[in-house]
Order: C-alpha cells, then structure tokens, then sequence
C-alpha cells in the first residue's frame, strides 16, 4: 500500500537523521582510533564516509522534492 507523501517525508527526515547520527559517531571514532588504524583502515573509512555523503545528499534532494510536493 502507498504511503502518503506526509509519511514518505517522515521516513525520509528519519533516515537523514539516522545518517547523521552514523556520521558523527563516525567521526568521532576516527579521532580516537585513527592513529592505530592502517593504510587500508583509513582507505575503507574514508570510502564509507563518501557513500554516506552520497547517500545523505540524496536524501536531501528527496526530502526537498516531498516537500515542494507538500507546499512547505
């Protein structure tokens, strides 16, 4: 069944948030533990960190486009 856009919206702001959330533990790790990570923990760390971006980008564009289509 298809959710409405209200409850799309929601699912979306949840998700963005979740991420950030990810995010800033993630950031926080890494300076804590970084400094014993090797060259391939970073490389992946740093991969990671880009998907999440990616993905967190793309969450705000569908976050933006629910919106409009909402009229807020």
């Amino acid at each position: 069944m298809p959710k409405t856009l209200r409850e799309q919206l929601d699912q979306v702001e949840r998700e963005i948030r979740m991420y950030i959330d990810f995010d800033e533990e993630e950031k926080d790790r890494f300076n804590r533990e970084s400094c014993l990570w090797t060259a391939e923990d970073r490389i992946e760390w740093q991969e990671i960190q880009r998907d999440n971006a990616q993905r967190l980008r793309e969450l705000r564009e569908e976050r933006d486009s629910l919106r409009s289509r909402l009229g807020l």
